[in-house]
């Protein structure tokens, strides 16, 4: 074998994985075009092209810098590569409790308003394409405790929200019982100096950055049949 004809077969092998795992992902996804919903089929019209609301540029800066995509994925996977959709929050709910089965795959119009698509580097800890529906779910199922715990006595004061939890989660990763199994590192240099009686100091701006962008995640909505996993069934006449 001569050095030229290594190099050439270097060259190939090396350019073609480049070509189809970068260059041409890249020219598909660079411009997304809305899909269209199928009215037989999904029972709606127009076209889907979703948005997000949040501090999205700033919030993904501060999950950038704090490494959170080294331990977090962002990617719903599709059934044949995974177990991520019967995984109950991942990719939505199963049993919502206003919209029924709620789950699906991650497709490129998630990481709209991103400049870099931060799918992550491992699952050290869970994915988070869904993070801010398992926040709010997490917030509505306490304060209903509460409320039964309570009774009249259970006042709107008391009601916890999906922001105040993450804020907790932030502050002390491990401070509830359930989830001292919690390899996440505490991430209080994002907040105030405790003041006297405070349990969680006053968020910086980061910290409210951050937590506007993880509730940002929702990525649940009802998507054309063409791009569901489980595309829903015509209604029966």
């Amino acid at each position: 074998m001569t050095i030229r004809f290594f190099t050439l077969g270097m060259s190939a092998t090396f350019g073609a994985a480049w070509l189809f795992a970068v260059v041409l992902p890249f020219f598909k996804t660079r411009e997304l075009k809305p899909v269209p919903y199928v009215e037989a089929i999904d029972e709606k019209t127009g076209v889907y092209f979703p948005k997000r609301t949040g501090q999205i540029a700033n919030g993904a800066k501060v999950y950038a810098q704090n490494g959170c995509y080294v331990c977090h994925t962002q990617v719903v996977r599709p059934t044949y590569a995974g177990n991520d959709i019967h995984r109950d929050g991942w990719a939505g709910f199963k049993a919502d409790p206003d919209r029924g089965d709620t789950r699906r795959e991650s497709n490129a119009f998630d990481y709209k308003d991103e400049s870099f698509a931060q799918i992550g580097l491992m699952r050290i800890g869970p994915d988070l394409s869904n993070v801010g529906s398992r926040f709010a779910k997490s917030a509505i199922d306490q304060n209903l405790a509460k409320k039964e715990q309570l009774g009249d006595a259970f006042t709107d004061s008391m009601k916890v929200s999906p922001e105040s939890l993450l804020y907790a989660h932030l502050f002390n990763p491990r401070a509830t019982v359930d989830m001292r199994w919690s390899t996440c590192p505490s991430m209080s240099f994002l907040f105030e100096a405790p003041k006297a009686g405070q349990s969680i100091p006053n968020p910086k701006p980061e910290a409210r950055a951050l937590v506007s962008y993880l509730m940002s995640m929702k990525k649940n909505d009802t998507v054309p049949a063409s791009m569901n996993y489980a595309p829903p069934k015509p209604a029966e006449k």
